[in-house]
């Protein structure tokens, strides 16, 4: 069947590389946020908050009527009237409730501010490993809802599936370790956190090679006609290139040989960047791939 005999939904609904950014800057503020907690340092606060309201702002910005949301939140406030059974609704919580979290961490974060006693409360909330889990928590329910969010889309068989929000954590995790690589080179975080997160990277740059492959291969194998059609856009189809170039090729082999090179021969700050943007690329073009594949069951007569 020819791709321009389908309903692609990127000409309809127009999920494309607006939405696939703000599921890319969601997936690193989230999973950043569970790194947080182990590394409490101020450019990863800065960073989550900062990737946190670009993503909104790019959804925000995709709504045709957007200017409607804030009436629309105020009353449902006013009457209570809320659709606890709709995953939109669940995520405007969890989103609100981890951009109100980053929030609190930025302001401890930034240091004239603690001169101010009426926010030194910021302060002592980040010291609290409590407070610190559930600011991680938040961060990892926000990357999980906006695999949720594809994989519970009506009319897009190759979307629904669990494998997307499993993908959608560990790229997002990929993105988190890759961004801890660059702190390193420019020296925000230490050698420890760096020869950590190398080897952390590593294994996830296997499981999701494993978790892309297997995505590709069930909607190619068991999946229904759209799925199946959707694969073959990006297995062989006009979106191969971005599969196998961009987010295989360059958003996991490239990183995995610079590993093993680190590994082999020791520290190199120039290749350290360069695996280092390749890895947050491919973590892109994985949401862009899976998005733009997207197409609505054909009709057959």
């Amino acid at each position: 069947m020819n791709v321009a005999d389908l309903t692609l939904q990127a000409d309809v609904a127009h999920w494309s590389w607006s939405i696939a950014l703000f599921l890319w800057f969601v997936g690193l503020a989230g999973m950043g946020s569970v790194a947080y907690y182990f590394m409490r340092r101020a450019p990863l606060a800065f960073t989550i908050f900062g990737s946190l309201v670009i993503g909104l702002l790019l959804v925000v910005s995709h709504l045709t009527r957007w200017w409607n949301l804030p009436i629309t939140i105020f009353y449902a406030i006013v009457e209570f009237s809320f659709n606890f059974e709709s995953w939109m609704f669940w995520g405007f919580v969890i989103l609100s409730i981890h951009l109100a979290f980053s929030a609190v961490v930025v302001l401890a974060n930034i240091q004239f501010l603690q001169r101010f006693w009426f926010l030194r409360w910021a302060a002592v909330l980040n010291q609290s490993n409590l407070f610190l889990i559930g600011f991680a928590a938040a961060g990892f329910f926000a990357t999980v809802y906006s695999g949720f969010l594809i994989s519970t889309a009506a009319g897009v068989p190759l979307w629904n599936t669990a494998l997307i929000p499993v993908l959608w954590v560990i790229s997002a995790s990929v993105a988190t370790i890759a961004l801890i690589e660059l702190f390193y080179v420019l020296g925000w975080a230490d050698e420890r956190e760096a020869a950590f997160g190398l080897r952390l990277g590593m294994g996830l740059d296997v499981m999701k090679l494993l978790a892309v492959l297997a995505f590709i291969h069930i909607s190619l194998t068991v999946g229904s006609v759209g799925a199946r059609i959707g694969a073959e856009r990006m297995f062989s189809g006009d979106l191969a290139f971005m599969t196998w170039v961009g987010v295989i090729g360059i958003g996991i082999l490239l990183p995995l040989a610079i590993g093993v090179f680190t590994l082999m021969f020791g520290k190199k700050k120039p290749l350290l960047i360069v695996s280092a943007v390749a890895a947050l690329a491919g973590v892109l073009f994985l949401r862009a791939a899976v998005l733009l594949a997207g197409v609505w069951e054909p009709l057959v007569l």
